[in-house]
């Protein structure tokens, strides 16, 4: 990468970085804000189809076909049998407005285009020759969602919007007929295209690549990039451990602020005691009870230093600022249960890890990766745990 003399991030194929990744970040699913009293030209919607067609198709196969409705008659048509699919957005809008929930404001502006997808002056469907058989091949979807996203980049570059809107696909029979299509093709999406009232779109908040990459093994993760590819404890080894549960976060987080719940499944952990008064919350301490049989026993001193009720409970070992682990659990809603993740961070100093590790350079990551396999399996032992619990299983 390069700057150039106006300060631009010039990448080594001489594209402007800056403006690539703001389209790549701020490239949104908009719907409250698509301008359905502006027209859009063919013109356009041909040039935006033209580049998403140069999207990687397998096989260098060209099944891809671009449907856009103009008629108003069959616009109203189809938005009637989006809407008989999107009543649930209609339902869920009434018991969410106000309430502050996690979900709130994405079931609105579901509502609001369900309620409005008809009015968009152009509706662009993708579809592509060939039935989607379920059989877990790749080959046709991934052939046609590239190019699918490529004509939303197309559409945000040029001043406009869409919703990646695939309700439809529940109504391909009724959509087939409509428009006069022959048998042997899938609907994908039906974009709702329109220019945006305002181009001002921001980065939607996503995990750090730091806390979703995993590196040579399942739930491995490294919290900075390493100069040679290896596992190094400068770097900050971790491991996350994840499952989905029926169960509501409410259910969930009884459970996994029950500081000696893991004990019941994890072969290492055996215990642990609340050590300060009151009910917990960040500052709270405990100590917990630790054994590798045959080999030490030891415990820890733990602070709690993140507490979001329902979200997320974290803990740290010895030390806030020099911790031996970092260990949290978060909750997320999920469909209608949740999803729990548990990872733990190993910490540069205050364990007995790092000093095995780092006594020989050359069997650094070895030591790392034999340390992590124990842990990660004993934490996929208590979230399985957590999830018989609270599913009833």
């Amino acid at each position: 990468m390069q700057n150039s003399d106006s300060g631009e991030r010039i990448s080594e194929a001489g594209f402007d970085l800056d403006q690539v990744d703001r389209l790549l970040t701020t490239t949104r699913a908009v719907r409250k804000r698509l301008d359905f009293d502006r027209w859009v030209s063919d013109d356009l919607i041909f040039e935006c189809i033209d580049l998403a067609e140069q999207a990687p198709t397998g096989g260098n196969d060209a099944s891809r076909r671009w449907i856009v409705i103009r008629d108003q008659e069959l616009k109203d048509q189809l938005g009637e049998l989006y809407a008989e699919v999107g009543t649930i957005f209609i339902n869920a809008r009434g018991r969410l407005d106000g309430t502050g929930h996690p979900k709130e404001h994405i079931v609105s502006s579901s509502a609001y285009l369900v309620e409005n997808y008809a009015k968009a002056p152009a509706l662009v469907m993708l579809a592509i020759w060939g039935i989607h058989d379920d059989s877990g091949r790749p080959g046709l979807f991934d052939s046609a969602i590239p190019s699918a996203w490529s004509f939303n980049l197309a559409l945000r570059s040029r001043g406009l919007g869409t919703a990646y809107a695939t309700m439809l696909n529940n109504k391909s029979e009724e959509v087939a007929e409509l428009l006069g299509m022959p048998p042997g093709l899938t609907t994908l999406v039906c974009f709702p295209v329109a220019y945006t009232k305002g181009t001002d779109f921001s980065a939607a908040p996503r995990r750090p690549a730091s806390e979703i990459t995993y590196f040579d093994q399942w739930g491995f993760t490294r919290q900075r990039p390493s100069d040679d590819g290896t596992a190094r404890v400068a770097d900050g080894q971790g491991v996350v451990a994840e499952i989905d549960t029926d169960a509501r976060p409410r259910a969930v987080w009884d459970v996994i602020t029950d500081i000696s719940m893991p004990a019941q499944f994890s072969e290492e952990f055996l215990g642990a005691e609340w050590t300060s008064e009151g009910d917990p919350g960040v500052g709270s301490t405990f100590r917990g009870r630790n054994s590798i049989p045959d080999v030490f026993d030891w415990e820890t001193d733990c602070i709690v230093t993140a507490w979001e009720e329902r979200t997320a409970f974290e803990w740290r070992v010895t030390d806030t600022e020099n911790p031996g682990a970092v260990w949290r659990f978060d909750l997320a809603e999920q469909g209608g249960g949740s999803r729990l993740r548990f990872s733990m961070l190993i910490g540069q100093e205050n364990n007995g890890t790092v000093p095995m590790a780092l006594r020989d350079p050359a069997k650094e990551q070895r030591v790392l990766n034999r340390r992590r396999d124990v842990l990660r399996a004993n934490m996929q032992r208590v979230v399985e745990g957590v999830k018989a619990i609270v599913d009833g299983d």
